[in-house]
């Protein structure tokens, strides 16, 4: 954009230099006084000195805005503890540690064997004689007329044989058994006890707590927007009195 705009101002300035030089006429005027080039600085005539504009630096003050900051003074309420000494009065104790005598109780049980006589009936087997009555065929001698002669002649008679069969007899057997006896013995043992004795009783100072509230000024931080100065350095255009040759130079 700076490089255009001075081209625009020296295609302005060369024109106007081309324009003066072609309407000056080659004359002197000796009662005009004289005047020096603002750029070599050269004395020349009035009607000799060509106008130019050009860009000169100058600083120029600005207002700019700006975000800040800024810590306002407020008044607000604050809650703090104070503490009161207040006294306080302790009992002092001693503990003291002695053996008692304890009765306790303890259950024993003891196991004992012993023989019993248990009765049991028993099967046995034995055998009983038996009488049968059977016939039997036997030859008696009988006297005939014609002689002796056997005849045959059937009788009963007894006979006795063994029989098994069983018999039930009552017996006893010896048989262990085990019986419990459960026994309560009495026992004394020694056991620790604590005893607590008053000794005395002590003032202490005890620190008590109290809120309390009091008004206070604090700074609250606030974003706010201001608008300042600041110089900067810019680019102004300002017109110059300068020789033909200095201008013919600026084209």
């Amino acid at each position: 954009m700076m490089d255009r705009k001075y081209s625009k101002w020296k295609l302005a300035l060369l024109s106007l230099l081309a324009f003066g030089a072609a309407a000056t006429p080659n004359r002197t005027f000796a009662h005009e006084p004289f005047h020096g080039c603002a750029k070599c600085g050269k004395a020349c005539q009035q009607h000799v000195l060509v106008e130019r504009t050009v860009m000169v630096p100058t600083v120029v003050t600005e207002k700019r805005l700006k975000t800040c900051v800024v810590e306002n003074c407020e008044e607000r309420e604050e809650k703090y503890t104070c503490f009161f000494v207040k006294p306080e009065t302790k009992p002092i104790t001693k503990e003291c540690c002695y053996l008692a005598d304890e009765i306790k109780t303890k259950s024993v049980t003891t196991t004992v064997g012993k023989l019993v006589q248990n009765p049991l009936t028993r099967l046995k087997k034995v055998q009983i004689p038996q009488v049968e009555l059977i016939e039997k065929t036997i030859c008696e001698a009988v006297c005939t007329e014609c002689g002796p002669a056997c005849v045959e002649k059937t009788c009963t008679c007894e006979k006795t044989t063994l029989v098994d069969d069983f018999v039930t007899e009552q017996d006893c057997a010896p048989q262990l058994v085990f019986e419990k006896t459960t026994k309560d013995i009495f026992y004394c043992v020694k056991t620790p006890k604590k005893l607590k004795l008053d000794c005395g009783e002590e003032t202490v100072m005890k620190l008590e707590p109290v809120e309390k509230t009091r008004k206070v000024m604090v700074m609250v931080p606030k974003i706010e927007k201001q608008i300042y100065e600041v110089e900067v350095t810019r680019m102004v255009p300002k017109k110059i009195l300068c020789c033909v040759e200095c201008s013919r130079l600026s084209r």
